[in-house]
């Protein structure tokens, strides 16, 4: 049995591995080879000379969270390698400002010729555009973001960063309610979704515009805005507690708890766009109104309705309203804190 199923073993590789010989091609023939069309690689174009830039901030100001908006002040330089006479520096500008002839310019101050670069110094001051994500206010971290570009978006151009400090902010810059984290910058481009009137490109599904893009985190200090902005919240709860001591006063007292919750609403939705309410302001919101019903409604089937049955289990309930309120809302803003 054994010797069977060796040689079965043995014939099925020697089919596999055989293979019938190819007939030569007949005499006076000559195998041709096959012709797979033109050749699809593309020719490279000659490399474009680079403009390296670097920048250096000196102020941010106007901050503004209804607007979406920040201005900004820097230094910026250029680092050109190509014709002097062909240098595209004074061509660059701030993609994502807002053009404002009182605040925005683009101004050169100082212009060298070196042995392979022309050096080019501008001064920038621009309103930037900035959308917001206050989801988490005032707990948030946002990033100012600076596209820097040639103002001809088709003008083809070779954009790089300096190799050293291409990007650095003034030490003594200070933002008042921030923090400054490490800026950082990089190469990058903006998708042009339309061929702006230029007859299409073979090849070319989308066209790009290159940009030098700067990035700098700043972080809120959150303890600085937790008092101003929540403090008819803070004044609501309270008022709350009270009323729940106080039973003489018990209407006045919730009255006004309402009155200072509502108050802080329309103070912060003068002061922040309504995106902000979808986070932590949204669901501080909910839990200060839900949290005083309630209080209205424990409070009146306790005194109204539990009464009539056992005095023991009102008089119970209502010792631990109080504890059970206070604990319910602090749970509550512990488990929404980002």
């Amino acid at each position: 049995m054994v010797v069977l199923v060796a040689a079965a073993c043995v014939l099925t590789l020697i089919f596999g591995v055989w293979k019938p010989a190819i007939p030569p091609p007949p005499d006076g023939q000559v195998a041709q080879p096959i012709d797979w069309g033109p050749s699809q690689a593309k020719t490279e174009s000659p490399a474009l000379p680079e403009l390296n830039v670097g920048a250096y901030v000196t102020n941010i100001n106007n901050i503004d969270l209804l607007d979406d908006q920040f201005t900004i002040e820097m230094l910026l330089w250029t680092e050109w390698s190509g014709d002097p006479a062909a240098n595209p520096s004074d061509q660059l500008m701030v993609l994502n400002g807002m053009y404002d002839g009182d605040i925005q310019r683009f101004e050169r101050v100082s212009r060298e010729n070196r042995l392979e670069t022309t050096w080019s110094l501008y001064r920038v001051r621009s309103s930037v555009v900035k959308h917001w994500r206050l989801q988490r206010y005032p707990f948030d971290t946002q990033i100012l973001h600076v596209n820097v570009g040639l103002e001809n978006p088709l003008q083809p151009v070779n954009l790089g960063l300096t190799k050293e400090n291409g990007f650095s902010i003034n030490p003594g810059l200070l933002l008042s309610g921030w923090t400054l984290d490490q800026p950082s910058s990089y190469v990058s481009s903006i998708s042009l979704m339309s061929d702006l009137g230029q007859p299409p490109e073979e090849g070319v599904v989308i066209r790009r515009q290159s940009t030098v893009s700067f990035d700098l985190p700043i972080q809120r200090r959150s303890l600085l805005f937790v008092a101003p902005d929540f403090l008819g919240y803070m004044l609501a709860v309270g008022l709350c507690c009270m009323s729940l001591l106080i039973t003489h006063s018990r209407d006045d007292l919730i009255l006004a708890a309402v009155v200072s919750a509502g108050g802080n609403y329309v103070f912060i939705a003068g002061n922040l766009p309504v995106t902000a309410m979808t986070g932590f302001i949204g669901n501080l919101q909910l839990i200060v109104f839900l949290g005083i019903l309630y209080v209205v409604a424990a409070d009146e089937m306790i005194d109204n309705q539990l009464t009539h049955y056992s005095q023991t289990i009102s008089r119970i309930l209502r010792v631990l309203l109080l504890p059970s309120y206070v604990g319910i809302t602090i749970l509550g803003i512990v488990l929404i804190i980002p």
